[in-house]
């Protein structure tokens, strides 16, 4: 069996964060499970050799350009995930293994990563289709008003998908942003899977979420993406490990605050954020299926 690791970029900036995080997975030396690189240009970039040439010292690699001349948010990214599903549908056996959509603000934070998520991926017989952070329904809640819906409940994009999903998802699954779109349709099949080993963390706690023993790849979703990556790539010092029984007490605090935020920022993307962690915490890893 082997995954596939799937690094989609459209700037020099994402390629800097890859080329720090490829050289971090360099530094583990701890992953068993086979696996190789897919890099992903957009049709807007020339595909990068420097990136390749890192790639290539850790894992087997192929590097090709999306071919769908389709750009902006979310339609770019929707149509490079497409592209590349459709691309290991084609190029790579049917083994059972996935296909880890790994955006640029998202880190490995443990060596055993990838064993991980290969032995949560084969914990049952028939592995999943999507497997990955699981976001509950987003409510904004409003008072002497009826609760308002921010956000259906989806795996987050940045997650495991079977090899051959392109072919066993259904056209209708392609219309729309793909992470929520293709979920209903997994769903439906009974092959999604939410696993805790993937999480979104913030630049104030992502120190927090590199020493979580239960999170193995973290996702900075709306964050500072060098900063963040930055600070999940850095050791734990031993400072870091003196504190570490403080975390649950930073923790509460850190909720406490989120909850009265959530009464003054009132509309657009923070409220929508800042409401979906409260929701997680609430509902962190109801089974999606």
């Amino acid at each position: 069996m082997t995954h596939v690791v799937i690094l989609p970029y459209y700037s020099q900036q994402e390629i800097d964060r890859y080329l720090q995080i490829v050289h971090r997975i360099a530094d583990f030396q701890g992953t068993s499970c086979k696996y190789a690189f897919l890099l992903a240009a957009s049709p807007r970039i020339y595909p990068s050799s420097q990136l390749k040439h890192a790639c290539e010292k850790v894992a087997p690699t192929i590097s090709f350009q999306c071919p769908t001349q389709v750009f902006g948010y979310p339609d770019g990214p929707t149509a490079m995930f497409w592209d590349c599903m459709q691309f290991i549908h084609k190029r790579f056996d049917d083994d059972g293994g996935f296909a880890l959509w790994l955006e640029s603000d998202m880190a490995p934070v443990k060596p055993d990563w990838l064993d991980r998520l290969d032995a949560e991926w084969n914990q049952q017989g028939t592995p999943p289709l999507l497997m990955g952070c699981y976001v509950p329904r987003v409510y904004k809640h409003r008072l002497l008003k009826r609760k308002k819906l921010l956000l259906d409940d989806h795996v987050n994009g940045g997650a495991c998908y079977a090899k051959q999903f392109a072919r066993l998802m259904p056209p209708e699954a392609r219309d729309g942003v793909f992470d929520v779109a293709v979920y209903e349709f997994a769903k439906r099949m009974g092959r999604v899977k939410s696993t805790g080993l993937i999480d979104f963390s913030t630049n104030h706690r992502v120190r927090r979420d590199v020493m979580d023993p239960n999170k193995v790849l973290l996702h900075g979703f709306m964050q500072d993406k060098d900063l963040f990556v930055t600070q999940c790539l850095k050791p734990v010092s031993p400072q870091e490990l003196r504190q570490a029984y403080l975390h649950p007490i930073m923790d509460r605090w850190e909720t406490t605050r989120r909850r009265v935020r959530v009464w003054i920022v009132r509309r657009g993307q923070q409220a929508m954020f800042e409401n979906m962690l409260l929701a997680k915490q609430k509902d962190p890893l109801r089974r999606a299926a």
